[in-house]
């Protein structure tokens, strides 16, 4: 009995160990992208765009356009970039191989958006940054490094206090 006390005791030990392990190791690492240009396809004319992480703050918005969540937030980022175009760049990116382009085309229309929106034809770009969800918001610096990350639908005051504090740091 003893001995079967001291081999479950023992495996829960390593058990524990691991997931601790396991959170700290994820959890301390933000992803960074090199801030060398980042090369996608643009939704409207398929023109190669440029993501230029030193030009500006950079803002990306992971989403899709079945997402609900997406909905929700379109209007928000929208209506931000609207306010701050001249102070940061904002780019959507649909990893287009989770949706279908008619119905992305058809989501910016509804939205009026007017940034780029660029497609994740591969999903290379998307999976760089772990796959979160939708919609996800990037808040980057010029040297690729993401500052602040939302994940999942957010206020509009959350979202624009990222922004502020971005811009302020850039």
């Amino acid at each position: 009995m003893r001995k079967s006390i001291t081999i479950i005791s023992s495996l829960i030990l390593c058990i524990a160990l691991s997931t601790i392990n396991y959170i700290v190791v994820n959890n301390n690492t933000k992803p960074t992208v090199s801030p060398e240009n980042i090369e996608l396809k643009e939704l409207i004319n398929s023109d190669v765009t440029q993501i230029k992480f030193s030009e500006k703050p950079t803002v990306l918005v992971f989403f899709t356009s079945w997402c609900p969540y997406c909905n929700e937030d379109a209007p928000k980022i929208v209506s931000l970039y609207k306010k701050y175009k001249d102070k940061v760049n904002i780019y959507g990116i649909n990893p287009i191989y989770r949706d279908d382009v008619s119905e992305v085309e058809q989501y910016v229309k509804k939205y009026k958006i007017d940034y780029p929106v660029l497609l994740d034809e591969t999903g290379a770009f998307y999976k760089h940054y772990g796959e979160p969800g939708f919609p996800t918001l990037y808040f980057i610096d010029s040297e690729g490094e993401v500052l602040d990350q939302i994940i999942g639908s957010s206020d509009l005051e959350v979202i624009e206090s990222s922004l502020n504090i971005l811009i302020e740091y850039f």
